[in-house]
């Protein structure tokens, strides 16, 4: 009977022993995938960041010239300057940058989604990510939209290309110039490329230092 109980003791216990160590296994396995898909969500972020860099960085660039061509602009509309209209009509060309930023986040938004990034990612990475995504990427993106309509609606356009030296154009074009509230809004678009400008290379700053966040992430 003693021998019974003992034999039947033991086998309890290795059916037990079983069912833990599976369910450890499965676990380990789980930890296991859910680790290397996070460092795949990590790599596909970096590819993305490393596209978006150069883009903002032109981007902001190309606003910067645009934004020194205004304040140019602005400078030969003070009292106390000496205006050249073909001058002022070649800073004009240059005033309006033609592009604004929109960067690419289908990466981010898949490993959010998961959970992954979120709940099983380092905390402090996670964070310097989504301050990309969610602070800064929507700040460039807003400021870019106000930046469009301001060039599109508010400034008065000034009729350009080869005519502008055509008595009548030119001189529609420095009633234009000299009206009441073209100055004003002139200003207006040099504050706001002032702003967007400063944008983008917050964002730029955030890419970077997420990026080198990113390789030691990757390389662990």
């Amino acid at each position: 009977m003693k021998n019974t109980f003992a034999r039947g003791g033991i086998e309890f216990l290795a059916v037990f022993l079983g069912i833990g160590l599976s369910f450890s296994v499965e676990e380990w396995r789980e930890d296991a995938q859910i680790k290397n898909r996070l460092k795949s969500d990590y790599i596909n972020i970096k590819k993305d960041l490393e596209k978006d860099l150069p883009y903002l960085e032109r981007i902001a660039l190309e606003q910067e010239n645009a934004h020194e061509k205004s304040k140019l602009m602005i400078e030969m509309l003070r009292p106390d300057s000496s205006f050249n209209y073909q001058n002022y009509m070649k800073l004009n060309d240059e005033s309006n940058g033609d592009n604004t930023f929109f960067g690419a986040q289908s990466s981010y938004d898949v490993s959010v989604a998961s959970g992954r990034l979120t709940y099983f990612g380092n905390d402090e990475l996670s964070n310097e990510i989504g301050k990309i995504y969610s602070h800064h990427y929507y700040r460039i993106h807003y400021n870019g939209e106000l930046l469009d309509e301001t060039y599109s609606r508010v400034v008065p356009r000034l009729v350009t290309g080869p005519g502008i030296n055509h008595p009548l154009v030119q001189k529609k074009n420095l009633i234009l110039i000299r009206s009441h509230n073209y100055l004003a809004e002139l200003q207006l678009i040099s504050e706001i490329q002032e702003i967007y400008i400063l944008r983008c290379k917050w964002g730029i700053d955030q890419i970077k230092k997420v990026i080198v966040m990113l390789n030691q992430a990757i390389s662990e």
